[in-house]
């Protein structure tokens, strides 16, 4: 529980603060934080989460003060583990599984995504969504931090088929 909110406190103000790691502060300053602007908590990998961390997690978006929405994501098993909590039954307000991104959908998104593929024609982003992202957002990211640094490299506003050639071969070959 200290762990979580630890790293919640630090995803929030940028920085550790090692002499006070008690629970008691820790959430004292979370409810200060979280009592500001509204702010969406997000909590992924959640299905590794244990009672403790979902009754703190409970408690600060309960409180009179705080102001944020809580979304939780996770892998296989997440959904047994938050149902397994009774107090969490009157708080999830929908279950969305995700799926890949279909194919004739990448080209509109991406797009959108980054600044790089603004003009990429559709072949190119289908054809790198079929052979290294596979409709799966995580994947672009990766991809696009990687296109982005060679486009930066080669001078290039736009991701093109040398571009993608080079970040398929940082990446592994893009097959997986």
């Amino acid at each position: 529980m200290r762990l979580v909110a630890d790293e919640l406190l630090r995803a929030l103000t940028g920085t550790a603060d090692p002499g006070h790691r008690n629970r008691f502060y820790l959430t004292a300053a979370l409810t200060s934080l979280l009592s500001g602007p509204p702010r969406l908590v997000v909590i992924d990998e959640a299905q590794r989460l244990n009672g403790d961390c979902i009754e703190l997690l409970r408690h600060l978006h309960d409180h009179p003060q705080t102001r944020f929405a809580l979304l939780y994501i996770g892998g296989d098993g997440c959904w047994e583990v938050l149902s397994r909590e009774p107090m969490l039954r009157s708080w999830v307000f929908r279950r969305l599984p995700f799926q890949p991104l279909p194919r004739p959908h990448v080209p509109a998104l991406i797009r959108g995504y980054h600044r790089i593929y603004d003009g990429a024609p559709d072949q190119l982003l289908v054809g790198i969504d079929d052979t290294y992202a596979h409709g799966t957002l995580r994947d672009w990211a990766v991809f696009t931090h990687t296109a982005a640094a060679l486009c930066a490299e080669a001078g290039r506003s736009q991701v093109d088929e040398a571009v993608a050639a080079n970040a398929y071969s940082l990446l592994g070959g893009g097959i997986r």
